[in-house]
């Protein structure tokens, strides 16, 4: 089972109706996983497009460092189930967690 903070890779599915392995962060509760079956995911990439929704990640923020310069992109969520989930890459800090979280609820709210 994988928890929330977990940063995961797991295979996004693009507008263009491709897929592509890309790291991503675990937003949903433990609970909620367990009852619904879902994980949800924000994508994570070294892309600073629209940085007005990006949360800029440091390696000191994470259990393990990715390979590039990350950022979370709070605007892009997606529900996945934990067959899709390539491999555990790490973990992101409580602390952090909690700004991420407050980036998303701007960005989308």
């Amino acid at each position: 089972m994988y928890n929330q903070r977990d940063i995961v890779e797991v295979n996004f599915l693009f507008p263009d109706g491709t897929f592509k392995p890309h790291p991503a962060l675990i937003v949903s509760n433990d609970e909620l996983q367990e009852e619904e079956g879902f994980i949800y995911l924000c994508l994570i990439s070294s892309k600073n497009y629209k940085p007005q929704y990006c949360y800029e990640l440091d390696n000191d923020m994470m259990t393990k460092p990715l390979a590039k310069k990350s950022y979370v992109k709070c605007q892009i969520l997606t529900a996945n189930v934990e067959r899709d989930v390539i491999k555990k890459i790490g973990r992101l800090k409580k602390t952090y967690f909690d700004e991420v979280v407050e980036k998303i609820i701007t960005s989308i709210f």
